[in-house]
């Protein structure tokens, strides 16, 4: 007997009975901090029928813990670069299913302080790209990660309302974000051109617009402050931050994301694209972010707390002088700290560096409040952040997973 076929002419594996009616998911930047999380989230509640992994980097080098063992096992896994359209055909054919229901975009470029161009190839034309055969293909579901970042600095009248809804004015602050809004802006574009071409093709997608994102094995902005913390630690020096106690540093638990995602998935297959709520220019886009309304001084409490050490905040002439001349004060900044962390390491025995370490971009020491509203979210989507805030407790099980991974000293 042949084997059943799909909608693009290849093989395929029958559905088993219980995966019957799941749908099919397809993962770019699987292999990533918020990709991995989120097949996890979707192979322990068993909600897809199958889950294909796309990433440029092997699991072998993707310091993948092992809880993500299974979730992000070798048969789910393909290599490919998904910016290159003649890799399309085969990312997006899967094993069992006719086509993917669910496509997520977690690729990208997530390292600050790049050059325009790397950003503009690596994150806008991926989106874009994957976008245009989501259309083609008449995708259920496409969902785009963002950044709150994207938002012009909230006024404190806005802060104490609640912080940027999705309709707040718009002014990205880092080059990032600036992408991160091309891409929107990008996605947009092709839905509108789709929609007038009568039904052919169609682009059904979300944009879920992040906080800081954190949890166990983070590499990102908690990293870099747990690992200076550390250094402080070792030099029995105060820990200072830069501008107020009260600048907002809004978060939200990569768990949550993973939830988000699939929520926002799930409504956008089940939603008429005509649904008031999906109308432009902010009825596809959702903060997602935690209830904790994250400071600097809640953050500082908490390093004081794990490391034992003082905390505090440099007056403003010292917060000044840094606004004008970040690029110094970072570069004495790494000098500083670099060393006595490589010391650390080698005092542990920790012969391979993870990916994790104090060095400090210019871009993470701006005077702008993150601060956002994640009301639409919960009231459209139905989700809700299960992480509540971002506590001692919670950041105890972050140092605690990358001491599990001999990454810590």
């Amino acid at each position: 007997m042949a084997e059943p076929s799909n909608a693009r002419g290849g093989a395929t594996t029958a559905l088993s009975s219980q995966d019957i009616g799941k749908p099919a998911v397809l993962i770019i930047g699987g292999l990533g901090y918020i990709g991995r999380y989120l097949a996890l989230y979707i192979h322990e509640n068993e909600f897809a029928s199958e889950v294909r992994l796309v990433d440029k980097v092997l699991p072998q080098l993707a310091w993948l813990a092992p809880e993500f063992a299974e979730a992000c096992s070798q048969d789910k896994f393909m290599q490919a670069d998904a910016t290159r359209e003649q890799s399309l055909p085969k990312i997006f054919t899967p094993t069992k299913a006719a086509e993917y229901t669910y496509v997520f975009n977690c690729g990208g470029e997530t390292r600050f302080s790049q050059d325009d161009s790397v950003y503009a190839a690596r994150s806008v034309a991926l989106s874009l790209t994957l976008a245009r055969e989501c259309a083609r293909r008449r995708t259920p579901a496409f969902i785009e990660f963002s950044t709150g970042m994207v938002y012009k600095p909230p006024s404190s009248s806005t802060i104490s309302s609640g912080g940027c809804t999705e309709t707040a004015n718009i002014k990205p602050w880092l080059k990032l974000a600036k992408h991160k809004l091309a891409a929107e802006e990008g996605l947009e574009k092709i839905r509108k051109e789709t929609e007038k071409q009568g039904g052919k093709e169609e682009l059904r997608y979300a944009v879920l617009r992040l906080a800081h994102v954190w949890g166990e094995y983070d590499n990102g902005f908690l990293a870099r402050c747990l690992c200076l913390a550390r250094v402080y630690q070792k030099k029995g020096e105060e820990m200072k931050w830069l501008y107020g106690r009260d600048l907002r540093i809004n978060t939200v638990h990569v768990t949550d994301v993973a939830s988000a995602a699939w929520a926002a998935a799930s409504y956008i297959a089940r939603t008429p694209s005509t649904a008031p709520e999906l109308s432009p220019p902010s009825g596809r886009i959702f903060n997602i972010v935690d209830r904790g309304d994250t400071s600097q001084v809640q953050l500082a409490a908490i390093i004081h707390d794990i490391f034992d050490i003082p905390t505090g905040f440099q007056n403003s002439l010292i917060s000044t002088f840094a606004k004008f001349n970040l690029e110094s004060v970072v570069d004495d900044v790494n000098e500083e700290m670099l060393q006595p962390w490589a010391d650390l390491l080698s005092e542990k025995g920790i012969k391979r560096q993870g990916p994790i370490g104090p060095y400090m971009e210019k871009e993470l020491l701006r005077d702008n409040d993150l601060c956002l509203n994640g009301d639409r979210a919960m009231r459209i989507l139905g989700w809700r952040a299960q992480v509540a805030k971002m506590d001692v407790e919670g950041v105890r099980k972050v140092v605690e997973s990358y001491k599990s991974q001999n990454w810590w000293p």
